[in-house]
């Protein structure tokens, strides 16, 4: 039926089932008013790292970074964790495996920063992830009573970690997680993180992780702040080593074992890059479309239809429809503006206008989804970093992990 003209798609409706999709847009209309009601409600529980006034303190944080094939960024990330104000900390950083000069730069960088102690991996062993293993391995060496699980490509304000253990101590918070400012170069990138943010958001309502219910969680692999003794009692990275939603899951594992969490943002503190480019965000979105939806084949498909059904034939219908699916049309179109719009100002700093490239980006998401899953089903895994991961193991893996924080 898709691939019939919009106009004749109408005609086939009005031939006796156009109330059948007006009813189907009233449901959604439905849907979407409680989406963003949540959201209105729960963003508030979000605060905003930079209104923490930073105090000194002399607790030892411990920084850990897992790099692999990082030369363009790792030294600037280096650097302004070296120059951080008002806060003891130790920066280890593991060099996995690269191929690239991140390794010669780390060791640069150590020569001339005491703070930075280097550790450089040459093998990965069988049932982990290379990040979660080097991860694992800098925690092994951390001598803080805080540590702090961060990128090999992110850029801190001078302030930023004062701040986090300020903000920590005077909340007596076990794990405190931070979403950055997220760059990207094209107006296509931009588009792909708005709108990721915006599923994200009202899938995983992120601001679960600041109410005291065991429910949820959260983990931003930016910036992952805890205190030893929680990380420990999780079971630490072993607790995720094949998950490559390894930052979120940690976050919901902290979470269900009644540890005291909390998000932030930090989009004037923390920096990234997202993707250089349309191809790398290809690539990583072969990583982690399967595990953001549970590996399962059936949820895939309905996010896929779902996704077509919710956002893009509003926008068909709204110019297509009779006079009465216009109307639920418009009234849909609205209200999806409405959270893609409250959602992109909140985590992050592009312009409003961005809301117009919804159904585009919904259609790219589609496309970069059904291209994920067919990749993955082909290689009968991912391949990620020069390495091969079986769905079978990653699957496997992923159940036992969710019974494990039950």
């Amino acid at each position: 039926m898709f691939l019939i003209r919009p106009s004749s798609i109408v005609i086939f409706f009005e031939n006796g089932k156009i109330d059948n999709m007006f009813w189907v847009f009233v449901g959604l209309m439905l849907v979407w008013t409680i989406m963003l009601t949540d959201f209105l409600l729960g963003i508030r529980k979000i605060p905003k790292l930079e209104h923490t006034v930073p105090s000194q303190t002399s607790e030892l944080i411990s920084v850990i970074i897992a790099a692999k094939d990082e030369e363009d960024s790792i030294h600037e990330t280096l650097h302004t964790l070296a120059n951080q104000k008002n806060v003891e900390i130790e920066i280890i950083a593991v060099n996995d495996r690269s191929n690239d000069r991140t390794g010669e730069i780390i060791d640069e960088a150590a020569a001339l920063h005491s703070s930075i102690r280097t550790v450089h991996i040459n093998h990965l062993p069988e049932g982990w992830l290379g990040k979660n293993h080097a991860l694992k391995k800098g925690a092994e060496l951390a001598a803080g009573a805080y540590l702090l699980f961060t990128d090999a490509d992110i850029q801190f304000e001078e302030q930023t970690l004062a701040k986090a253990l300020t903000l920590m101590k005077a909340e007596e918070l076990d794990h405190l997680t931070a979403a950055p400012d997220l760059k990207a170069r094209s107006f296509a990138l931009r588009g792909l993180i708005s709108y990721f943010l915006f599923g994200f958001g009202y899938l995983k309502r992120p601001w679960t992780a600041n109410q005291k219910k065991p429910r949820g969680g959260m983990g931003i692999g930016a910036f992952q702040m805890m205190n030893k003794s929680c990380y420990q009692k999780i079971g630490g990275h072993e607790a995720v080593r094949f998950r490559p939603d390894d930052d979120l899951a940690l976050g919901q594992k902290i979470k269900a074992a009644g540890f005291s969490q909390k998000l932030v943002t930090a989009k004037q503190l923390l920096s990234v890059e997202w993707y250089p480019d349309f191809k790398s965000a290809l690539q990583g979105f072969e990583k982690n479309a399967f595990a953001g939806l549970n590996y399962s084949i059936s949820l895939s498909l309905f996010a896929l239809l779902g996704v077509l059904i919710s956002q893009v034939l509003p926008f068909i219908f709204v110019f297509f429809g009779s006079p009465s699916v216009q109307i639920i049309s418009a009234i849909n179109i609205l209200l999806l503006f409405c959270l893609y719009g409250l959602t992109t100002r909140s985590f992050t700093n592009y312009p409003w206008w961005m809301i117009f490239g919804l159904p585009i980006f919904a259609l790219l998401f589609v496309f970069m989804l059904a291209r994920a899953l067919i990749l993955t089903w082909i290689r009968g895994g991912i391949e990620w970093r020069g390495n091969q991961y079986s769905i079978k193991e990653l699957k496997q893996f992923f159940r036992n992990s969710e019974e494990d924080h039950r």
